[in-house]
């Protein structure tokens, strides 16, 4: 049905209303890091009264050593990335392509996996850790965000390539290829949509982090950005225009990475929709 040229406007209009009170919690945060102290909770004004003070962002960046952990959660986040798409891309790329017992049984229960809340494994968690020795390191929080990223990596590599035409295994099985030479140059570069959206998914997850970074660590020194934003202001007046200035650094890779991936990003969640 064809709409009206009335009824477009007002489609906009709501969408527009909509956009902004998405995007106007963004706008505040980037207007409370530029104001003094007082003025964030006494004003309503988006821009600051006085000055712009853009010296708050010098003071987190620099005497509160927020470049430590923003290259600790860069460590974290890289190399749970590396996991996510080295591991998965192996096991959707088996689900998809290979015959084995169990194949259905495995897939459909990693499936499940995405009905089971984070929170509650973490006590399992902190104490099969505690176990192996890796509590309070960067492995022990890598490996854990790996883990919790299966269902969703596996279920879209997996579909993925099971909409690539199956004659191209048959001809590389032919031609004596192994499987391994197989996934890594022929199927892999064909998936990279599947792999930008699984990445951009995972970077937001790993990056974004807090309650298993609360749970894993307690060395300072190791804290991720997140977890640093939380005792970013420990003095009895809070000083929001620190937090948020803290905050919006914390988010601004995020922001970059999604308008970096966004094309890709799109087209791997409608193959990833395909059904199979």
């Amino acid at each position: 049905m064809k709409l009206t040229y009335l009824q477009n406007i007002i489609i906009y209009c709501i969408l527009l209303v909509w956009a902004f009170l998405c995007v106007y919690p963004l706008i505040w945060m980037a207007s409370a890091s530029l104001k003094a102290p007082m003025e964030v909770m006494s004003s309503f004004s988006l821009l600051p009264s006085h000055k712009w003070h853009w010296e708050t962002y010098a003071e987190v960046w620099k005497k509160m050593s927020f470049f430590r952990y923003f290259l600790n959660s860069l460590n974290v986040t890289f190399w749970t990335l590396v996991g996510v798409n080295v591991l998965f891309s192996m096991a959707g790329f088996a689900f998809a392509k290979l015959k084995f017992f169990g194949n259905s049984f495995l897939f459909y229960m990693f499936l499940g996996m995405m009905f089971v809340p984070g929170v509650t494994v973490l006590i399992p968690l902190f104490l099969i850790e505690s176990k192996l020795n890796i509590l309070n390191t960067h492995l022990g929080l890598i490996l854990p965000m790996v883990n919790g990223t299966a269902p969703f990596a596996i279920f879209l590599f997996r579909n993925y390539f099971r909409s690539i035409p199956h004659e191209i295994y048959e001809s590389t099985k032919i031609e004596g290829a192994s499987v391994f030479r197989t996934l890594f140059q022929i199927y892999i570069p064909l998936a990279l949509p599947a792999m930008a959206t699984i990445t951009t998914m995972s970077f937001l997850g790993s990056w974004n982090s807090l309650v298993l970074p609360m749970v894993i660590l307690s060395t300072p020194k190791l804290f991720t950005l997140p977890l640093a934003v939380i005792f970013l202001d420990t003095g009895v007046f809070k000083q929001w225009n620190v937090v948020m200035a803290g905050s919006l650094i914390s988010i601004l890779p995020i922001i970059i990475a999604f308008f970096v991936f966004q094309k890709y990003y799109i087209q791997g969640l409608s193959a990833g929709a395909i059904k199979s």
